[in-house]
């Protein structure tokens, strides 16, 4: 029997990569793709309208662990693109980590997740490594890993068709779709590792018993939605007749959902046989959402429209949301961290968070805490967008918007879209109701001075740590980090 502190709950933050809020049955999709999620959500409270800061992961999981918008927490780049100035502004910033705040009091604090930079902070462990006896560790190297590096190569040879067939016919962007396809096969390897549910849910099953009798922060970090998609063939819904990549791809993805979604069903099997399911918190989110050819953007999440940026939130607790609940005003994932604090008792005002803490609307005490959302891309192409109840304006601030995988600009430099009237994102209206735009531009300007004019200030106020110089940087020189990057696609 178990012998925990009493007061405080376990936290469990749950992360699954590109997953779009569109394909769980909770949120309006098929029933029958997520069915434990669903029944999870039956018992928790959902949030319907929660949208991710950034599109990519490197973004999206410092603002998760933040609190902060990437403007305020200084990672404004990603993946090999991350510049030192980056980091310079993060450590300047003195970025204090969800991890370390639960760390300071009393938590003892476990990732399985394998990116390994800013994000270990505040970790007692962080890494991906199969524990066990040796047999488990030669199963696991021998046979797991060659088998899903075998499937990922398969898989990727429906993206390069569909890649070669979308490329402008110069010999140049047909080379750079190429390279794109065929570097994600020489490092699928490190990918393998980790992009299987049911192995981190294995690791998270050793986590939760090291740490039974103690308060835990566990951060599992699901990769099987992200391209190429993990599905076990039994999740696979492979149809008889001749199909294209394309619906290839789609069904591969949805098989990848209901994986993850039957390892929440044995995550929540794990903690009711402990006996700490009333107990934990459980946080069920993704980083960003994934376009499976909306917007003619083909199974990646570069764009901030719905598809991309509209993602999942479900808060489970017996003891502190005894009654399930649907909350419909807009939430961004920087409200996460502020609030776990109030829940926890945590004076959090020195922390400097952008984000606020939700129980105002878990109470029923306000139906809005913003009216509007804010998110920005910059990875695949230069983007800002800002949404509110019933429109979403998207603007270029280059006065290009060149799109550099898919060799085109999608949609215009300026996009505006009334979504209650157009929820697919179809019918860009921007130069037919120029008030409307222009309007929209002003408050999306306007907000990203406040932000800018935040993080300069913090930075004068004496924040400072000293500069990070670019030899320092051990992410940038580690070649293992650098193959990682290269297996999602994230370098050339």
């Amino acid at each position: 029997m178990k012998s925990k502190k009493p007061g405080k709950p376990n936290i469990i933050l749950i992360v699954i990569d590109a997953l779009r809020a569109r394909n769980l049955g909770c949120y309006g999709g098929d029933p029958g793709a997520s069915p434990n999620i669903d029944k999870i959500a039956g018992k928790s409270v959902l949030f319907k309208n929660v949208y991710s800061c950034w599109n990519t992961t490197d973004q999206s999981l410092t603002s998760i662990l933040s609190g902060r918008y990437p403007r305020t927490h200084g990672i404004i780049h990603h993946g090999d693109k991350i510049k030192p100035e980056d980091i310079n502004t993060y450590k300047n910033l003195d970025i204090k980590l969800l991890s370390q705040i639960l760390q300071q009091n009393g938590y003892k604090t476990f990732a399985i997740d394998w990116m390994d930079r800013w994000f270990n902070k505040g970790f007692d462990y962080y890494g991906y490594k199969p524990g066990g006896n040796f047999f488990r560790k030669f199963f696991y190297c021998f046979i797991t890993l060659p088998y899903v590096h075998l499937k990922y190569i398969v898989a990727n040879f429906s993206l390069l068709k569909i890649y070669s067939k979308k490329r402008k016919s110069s010999v140049r962007s047909k080379w750079k779709g190429l390279r794109d396809v065929l570097r994600t096969f020489r490092f699928t390897f490190e990918l393998a590792r980790i992009q299987d549910a049911g192995y981190v849910t294995g690791l998270a099953e050793d986590m939760i018993h090291k740490a039974i009798n103690e308060n835990f922060f566990l951060f599992l970090h699901y990769w099987d939605t992200h391209t190429p998609y993990n599905c076990p063939r039994k999740y696979y819904k492979k149809k008889k007749q001749r199909v294209s990549q394309k619906d290839i791809l789609e069904s591969k993805y949805c098989g990848a959902v209901s994986y993850i979604d039957q390892q929440m069903g044995r995550l929540f099997d794990i903690l009711k046989k402990e006996e700490l399911l009333d107990d934990t918190l459980v946080i069920i989110t993704s980083d960003h959402g994934e376009s499976l050819s909306e917007h003619d953007i083909f199974f990646d999440h570069h764009g901030l429209y719905e598809v991309t940026t509209h993602v999942p939130l479900l808060l489970f607790c017996s003891k502190t949301f005894s009654q399930a609940k649907e909350v419909p005003g807009l939430v961004q994932h920087i409200d996460l961290a502020p609030t776990i604090c109030e829940m926890l008792n945590i004076d959090y005002k020195n922390f400097a968070f952008d984000g606020l803490s939700l129980f105002p609307l878990v109470r029923g005490e306000k139906d809005e805490i913003r009216d509007f959302v804010f998110n920005e891309e910059s990875y695949v192409q230069r983007k800002v967008g800002l949404r509110t109840k019933n429109f979403k304006y998207i603007y270029a601030p280059d006065g290009v918007g060149m799109c550099n995988y898919c060799q085109k600009v999608h949609a215009g430099v300026e996009e505006l879209y009334e979504l209650e009237k157009d929820p697919g994102e179809k019918n860009n209206i921007a130069d037919e109701n120029k008030e409307k735009a222009a309007e929209m531009r002003q408050r999306l300007d306007g907000f990203i001075k406040k932000l800018d004019k935040k993080r300069n200030s913090m930075l004068k106020q004496g924040h400072s740590r000293g500069d990070i110089s670019e030899d320092n940087i051990n992410f940038k020189e580690d070649k293992k980090i650098r193959k990682k990057l290269r297996s999602l696609g994230y370098m050339d």
